[in-house]
């Protein structure tokens, strides 16, 4: 099938469905979480309030339902492993504890989020192992990426509604322009990217560096200003990933036998995980908290 086409334009099939299925399913979130909000419903679980950002536009805060009569549990991050717990009783104890920096428990939970997170960790792992070994097949890899693009479209909504979704909507915008110019320079064969093994090496080093950063956050508070450096450095060097692995897909359009669905599949999901990742460090970056 397309025998006579381009590697770059199977590959460019190939992510143009993926990434659009991913919008698509985000879109359909945020559609769905503003019509709960409307009609004070709940979506995967969650309710959610209005409010006017700075410019004017409206800005949803999802949330889990608390208890509204009394007594009302309440809880107090003293840090990520320390919750302390207590009980109003009446308004007045409302009011003290959250002037001590208590917040209302919530009722619910959000497994359902977590079971989509789950979800969709399996199925990239799958694809990544799928897509690196030698003998690809092309349906269920396919099966497999496609289900890992239906998985994240509803986390990628609930990451923007988290944040501001419109900003979301900005950091799409950027993520537009940037894959088109380090597509046209890196594809365009101007500068040999990806036959260059000391920008390659950098680039490594680097992405290894930031996942050390990232890890160690999970055992040590960074203030907002370091997290939203290293969020920076990462949609850079995400942004250097695209121009590397564009040229990447130009030395592989030379080889004939390279030129199939199977190649393409592959080149395809490292372009993928690129954008992605381009795409969360810029929503780092732009996120409030």
């Amino acid at each position: 099938m397309f025998v006579e086409t381009s590697l770059i334009f199977k590959t460019l099939v190939i992510l143009s469905a993926q990434l659009g299925i991913v919008l698509m399913m985000c879109f359909y979130c945020l559609n769905r979480a503003k019509k709960a909000y409307e009609n004070n419903t709940t979506f995967m679980g969650l309710l959610f309030r209005g409010s006017v950002n700075m410019k004017g536009k409206l800005d949803l805060i999802p949330y889990l339902e608390t208890k509204k009569d009394f007594p009302k549990p309440m809880e107090k991050y003293e840090d990520k492993d320390t919750v302390l717990y207590e009980v109003a009783k009446n308004q007045d104890e409302v009011i003290e504890l959250l002037k001590m920096g208590y917040i209302h428990s919530p009722m619910g939970s959000s497994w359902g989020v977590g079971l989509l997170f789950w979800l969709w960790m399996g199925c990239l792992f799958a694809t990544t192992f799928i897509t690196s070994v030698d003998s690809i097949n092309l349906w269920v890899g396919m099966t497999l990426f496609t289900l890992t693009s239906l998985f994240f479209g509803p986390l990628l909504a609930l990451i923007m509604l988290d944040m501001d979704e419109n900003d979301g909507f900005t950091a799409l915008k950027i993520v537009l322009v940037v894959t088109l110019i380090t597509g046209f320079i890196g594809y365009g064969d101007f500068v040999s990217f990806s036959e260059s093994s000391l920008f390659g090496n950098i680039l490594i080093i680097s992405l290894l560096g930031l996942l050390i950063f990232n890890f160690a956050r999970f055992y040590k508070e960074f203030s907002r200003k370091a997290v939203r450096r290293s969020a920076i450095f990462g949609a850079i060097l995400f942004s250097l990933f695209l121009l590397y692995d564009f040229h990447y897909i130009k030395t592989q359009s030379s080889i004939y036998d390279k030129n199939d669905w199977s190649t393409a599949l592959e080149m395809a999901f490292i372009l993928y995980l690129d954008i992605i990742n381009l795409l969360l460090q810029i929503l780092e970056a732009m996120g409030n908290s």
